[in-house]
């Protein structure tokens, strides 16, 4: 979502880049696109994998059937969850990907919060992410911001083993002056789309699997209030915003004393444990899209031409049980745009047991942090929750 330098000395600068087109007419899309991993601490500091480990409120970021999933030392009748995680890209010189290598100090910033609540063998959770970044080199300076919202509502089956869940998911995203509000953007809009998710925990195993399906996103044409979209502060404003489809498939497995996918009679599972996750995620073609990173010098770089395929995987360590959890994992970023490859990247993470209290029942806070490094890119992180 964020554009560097002037195109013409980018252009010059990379190797990478991609041919772009100046902009004439509307008959174009803006593209939401993530190719690198957003989602919770646990989730980055695995590599990106998740989809089948994940929990609660953080894990309906990945699959609408996790609310409904117990903890294995979740015996009572209802339970809750929380997740507030916050990253930052901001020391990134390519965070997109574009090939266009500038300042690094151009990434966006991310903040995710979410609550979740179990009854029975009914779960639901509600997650918000709300993303800003600079469209550096534009002029009027401008910032583009992303705020997702996901409700999900899932159901446990015992005797099948297997929690499902469905859901909607809401996406605003607005251009605007940096540091004005969305009453002065150039454009608004939101626009919604339908989630899905299964994930089978066969009892007394040591593996999980998972589905989730997002659809793309439909929000209608672009419109302007503030100016004439021909010519929007200098800008031909975009006839749409393209969010696209997307299925996850994701599976774990856990090396432990004992077996994974059981109730336990304490409180917390402290054990040392490891496990491994992957995902493989696969996300669909935009129509006509174009990336944003462009635009912001009015230009058009093509990007969803072809369906994208990441695969992930990490592990995560319980090296001192009930206090100390270290992740590492690795994922390939593919290419979105045109005449632009792919990157590895390579993540680290680590959760602290900071305090216990008592909140309808006994609780561990815990404290995490997570770095996501590769080719011109820089992501760190900050997160606080419960420990499970």
């Amino acid at each position: 979502m964020v554009v560097r330098a002037p195109w013409v000395a980018a252009l010059l600068a990379s190797t990478r880049a991609a041919a772009a087109d100046p902009i004439v007419d509307r008959d174009y899309a803006i593209e939401l696109y993530e190719g690198v991993a957003i989602g919770n601490t646990a989730q980055v500091g695995m590599g990106g994998a998740g989809a089948a480990v994940i929990l609660g409120s953080a894990g309906a970021l990945l699959d609408a059937a996790a609310p409904a999933i117990r903890e294995t030392t979740d015996r009572s009748g209802w339970s809750w969850d929380y997740h507030l995680d916050f990253l930052t890209g901001k020391y990134s010189s390519d965070y997109d990907n574009n090939g266009v290598v500038a300042r690094d100090t151009s990434g966006a910033q991310l903040l995710t919060a979410g609550l979740a609540l179990r009854i029975g063998n009914w779960g639901t959770a509600i997650t918000v992410t709300d993303q800003v970044a600079p469209v550096a080199g534009s002029s009027p300076a401008l910032e583009a911001s992303a705020l997702r919202g996901k409700l999900v509502v899932a159901r446990w089956f015992p005797r099948l083993d297997l929690s499902a869940g469905v859901g909607v998911q809401t996406v605003g995203f607005a251009l605007r002056p940096e540091g004005r509000g969305n009453d002065q953007a150039l454009f608004a809009l939101t626009g919604a789309g339908v989630l899905a998710g299964v994930t089978w925990l066969p009892r007394e195993e040591n593996y999980r699997a998972s589905v989730a399906l997002e659809s793309a996103i439909a929000g209608g044409q672009v419109t302007s209030s503030v100016c004439d979209p021909m010519n929007c502060m200098g800008y031909i404003l975009p006839n749409d915003v393209a969010s696209p489809a997307r299925m996850i498939l994701g599976t774990a497995f856990r090396l432990s004393p004992t077996a994974w996918n059981q109730l336990v009679p304490t409180r917390f599972r402290d054990e040392r444990a490891l496990t491994i996750a992957t995902d493989v995620v696969f996300t669909g073609t935009s129509a006509n899209a174009h990336g944003i990173e462009a635009f912001g010098m009015q230009q058009l770089q093509p990007s969803g031409r072809r369906i994208s395929v990441s695969v992930r995987a990490g592990g995560e360590l319980e090296a001192l049980p009930g206090r100390l959890r270290v992740r590492a994992g690795a994922y390939w970023e593919p290419g979105r745009f045109e005449d632009v490859d792919g990157r590895l990247h390579g993540t680290l993470g680590v959760d602290v047991r900071v305090f216990q209290f008592q909140l309808w029942g006994l609780r561990r806070g815990r404290i995490s942090g997570i770095a996501d490094v590769a080719a011109a890119y820089r992501n760190i992180g900050l997160s606080v929750g419960f420990w499970h």
